[in-house]
């Protein structure tokens, strides 16, 4: 069973989850950045809504996207759209640029979007994978 956070309304997985309970709307996230970014973000966000029961959550700092947990967070910056997602184990494969291993079982991986191109059937197929991980 969820917990929903009382102040945010937001559902977690655990109990009293730390985040952020400061709401924005994703338009927001998009100010005083160059277009191609919000281009970026949009192709992204066609591709991974196709995953199935995806929620997308702007707060203060990211687009929080979750399923059954967060799979996914998305930080729009003013030329690039920083992403990063956990998975099982390390891939070391481009767009990758930096792994962290946060735990036995999770390594978060980050990469940095530049172009539309990027979001591409390599990248899409590693967050198809980070989507499976909290689906289990």
């Amino acid at each position: 069973m969820p917990w929903i956070c009382p102040n945010c309304s937001r559902s977690f997985k655990n109990p009293n989850q730390p985040h952020s309970c400061i709401v924005t709307g994703i338009d927001e996230h998009f100010t005083r950045k160059n277009i191609f970014v919000r281009d970026i973000f949009d192709k992204l966000f066609k591709q991974v809504s196709k995953f199935g029961n995806v929620k997308f959550n702007p707060t203060k700092h990211a687009i929080i996207v979750s399923s059954k947990s967060t799979f996914l967070a998305i930080k729009p910056r003013k030329t690039i759209l920083d992403i990063e997602f956990l998975l099982d184990d390390e891939v070391e494969v481009y767009p990758v640029h930096k792994i962290f291993r946060v735990s036995k079982n999770r390594v978060a991986h980050f990469v940095h979007l530049e172009t539309v191109e990027q979001v591409d059937k390599n990248l899409i197929s590693l967050l198809k994978k980070a989507h499976k991980t909290v689906n289990k």
